[in-house]
């Protein structure tokens, strides 16, 4: 998991997510990706002393389908300067065909380092800004649930189509500042395997509070891997990518933070 941010001379910026796929390639949401501006950076930790370290990012490659107003095709790539295996940092496994995965585990896990659900002075529930890496476990929605939900919050406006996916439960789920991060399973042998980039989800705290309710909708990756690898340049990543087998309501499309940044 790596954290990107992104500003501009004024010191405003944006914060999302990204997932390391291969030793200078990171995947994220496209309406990150389209958010870059003047100084772009990953921060990502160090297995071995848990040291954050930064990186440039160099250059973004965005799904030519994506569509801002559907969040179809909401993907892109990321080249850092840097080659990460040097700092022991593995990339996640990504597969061709999640639909095994998806038979036999029923819930995912989502991390990020967007907002969290707190309290305000009179108890009511707020957003506030979280400081660490947050985690937590999410049921896997089904097609045809997401599908028949979205169409309904939306009044038919919201088409929920197979290369997306969908998550989430009461107090489960992603939120602001999650965006472009992963949704993995996490397999029985203890490995994690990307199915998802974090998109969009419902406008409003409502949204965020019962993703169960309001399903968080995902990109879902394994329809993107021959694009990847495309853009990559190679046949297939570095043993990142396995069989199938084996590794309104307005809604809100941008699930990121906008930030003022103090360094």
């Amino acid at each position: 998991m790596a954290k990107l941010v992104s500003y501009g001379d004024n010191g405003q910026g944006i914060l999302c997510g990204a997932t390391v796929i291969d030793d200078f390639w990171l995947v994220t949401a496209a309406h990150c990706a389209l958010q870059l501006q003047t100084r772009s950076f990953v921060y990502v930790r160090e297995p071995k002393n848990n040291r954050e370290r930064s990186f440039s990012v160099k250059e973004a490659y965005i799904h030519s389908g994506y569509n801002n107003q559907t969040a179809d095709n909401d993907i892109a790539l990321l080249r850092i300067s840097s080659d990460l295996s040097k700092l022991g940092i593995k990339p996640v496994c990504l597969v061709h065909d999640d639909s095994k995965l998806l038979k036999q585990y029923k819930n995912g896990v989502v991390i990020g380092y967007g907002l969290t659900l707190g309290e305000d002075s009179s108890g009511e529930p707020k957003l506030i800004n979280s400081q660490t890496l947050q985690s937590t476990s999410v049921p896997i929605i089904s097609d045809d649930d997401c599908v028949k939900t979205w169409r309904f919050l939306s009044l038919l406006s919201v088409k929920i189509t197979g290369y997306q996916i969908c998550a989430g439960a009461y107090l489960h789920g992603t939120a602001p500042g999650d965006s472009g991060g992963p949704l993995l399973i996490h397999k029985s042998n203890g490995e994690y395997v990307q199915i998802g980039i974090t998109s969009y989800g419902a406008d409003g705290l409502d949204g965020v509070i019962d993703q169960g309710k309001f399903p968080g909708v995902y990109t879902r990756i394994s329809k993107y891997v021959p694009w990847i690898q495309g853009v990559i340049g190679k046949t297939s990543m570095r043993s990142s990518v396995t069989s199938s087998s084996p590794i309104y309501f307005n809604f809100l499309p941008i699930f990121s933070i906008i930030l003022t940044v103090l360094w």
